[in-house]
C-alpha cells in the first residue's frame, strides 16, 4: 500500500460519533480507518472517557497514535515512548472546597485518576462511561475519602441547576477552572480552562508535523467545541446536539448509526 506524503491528523470523539448506539465501531468504518492508518494518516481517539475505556477501540483500529482522555486533561501514547505524556490534576483541596459550596445541589460526585475512583455513590450511567470494573473504587463522602489529586471531577445535579449561575459564582475564586455541562444529561464536569481536546490535538499535530489545515475533527457535542475551533475541517455528526453544528465547517453525510464517518471521510479524502 502506498504511503501518503501529506498525511492528515483525523480525530474522533467517541460516544455519538465514532461509536454507534450499540457502543461499537461499525465494520465498514473500522476497516476503512485501518486502511487510512496504513496509508500514513494519523487516527486519534479524543474523548472525555478514561484510557481504560478506550483501549478496546484503540486495538480494534490497530493504531499506534497518542490517545486523548478526559477531554484533554490526559494524553499519552501507549506505544511511542518518545511522545511525552501530559496529565493535568486538580488539587484535592480545591475540589473538596467547590463541592462543599454547592453541596445542596449535588446528587452525586465522582473523581478519578487513571487507576483510582472516588465516588459518593455508585452510578450506572457513570459506570457505563468510566468502566469501574477492575478499578480501585472508594465510596463515600468526598471530603472523607479523596486522598489524591484527581484528573477529572464529574458532578450530578438536578437538571434545573444548569440554568442557575451558582457554579460560576463559586468558581470565581478559582479563575483557572471552568464547568462544562453534559448535553442532555444532569451532569457537569470541572476542567482547567487551559485544557481541552484542542490543546491535546495541537500537541499531537506538532509532534507529527501535521498542520491544522490537514487536521479533521469529528464530534457531536459541546465538549468538542474547542477541537472544532482548532481543526482545519470540523465535522459535526448529523446527530449532533447542543448547537455544535453551528461552528462546524461541514456536517457528516450520515449519522453515527449509518456509517457517517466512513461516508464523510470518503468524500473529504477523495
Amino acid at each position: 500500500m502506498v504511503k501518503t506524503n501529506n498525511p492528515y491528523l483525523i480525530a474522533f470523539d467517541m460516544d455519538g460519533t465514532l461509536l454507534n448506539e450499540r457502543k461499537s465501531i461499525s465494520f465498514k468504518t473500522k476497516h476503512y480507518l485501518r486502511k487510512l492508518a496504513k496509508q500514513g494518516h494519523k487516527i486519534v481517539l479524543a474523548s472525555g472517557r478514561p484510557s481504560r475505556s478506550l483501549y478496546k477501540y484503540y486495538y480494534q483500529l490497530k493504531i499506534d497514535t497518542p490517545m486523548i482522555c478526559y477531554n484533554g486533561a490526559y494524553y499519552f501514547s501507549p506505544f511511542d515512548k518518545d511522545f511525552k505524556p501530559v496529565a493535568f490534576e486538580f488539587p484535592r483541596n480545591i475540589i473538596i472546597d467547590i463541592i462543599d459550596k454547592i453541596k445542596p445541589h449535588v446528587k452525586n460526585v465522582m473523581c478519578e485518576t487513571d487507576d483510582e475512583i472516588w465516588v459518593d455513590k455508585e452510578d450506572p450511567t457513570l459506570d457505563k462511561f468510566f468502566w469501574y470494573k477492575g478499578m480501585n473504587v472508594h465510596i463515600g463522602e468526598l471530603k472523607d475519602i479523596l486522598t489524591k489529586d484527581p484528573m477529572t471531577c464529574i458532578v450530578q445535579t438536578p437538571f434545573e441547576y444548569r440554568e442557575t449561575k451558582e457554579i460560576e459564582k463559586v468558581l470565581e475564586k478559582y479563575p483557572q477552572i471552568a464547568s462544562r455541562f453534559w448535553t442532555g444529561l444532569p451532569y457537569f464536569e470541572l476542567h482547567y480552562k487551559t485544557t481541552s481536546k484542542a490543546t491535546a490535538l495541537k500537541a499531537i499535530g506538532d509532534y507529527y508535523g501535521i498542520p491544522r489545515e490537514r487536521t479533521i475533527a469529528f464530534g457531536d457535542s459541546t465538549n468538542d467545541i474547542e477541537m472544532f475551533q482548532y481543526a482545519g475541517t470540523a465535522v459535526a455528526m448529523k446527530n449532533a446536539k447542543g448547537g455544535i453544528d453551528q461552528i462546524a465547517t461541514t456536517i457528516s453525510v450520515k449519522d453515527n448509526d449509518h456509517n457517517g464517518i466512513y461516508h464523510t471521510l470518503k468524500k473529504l479524502l477523495k
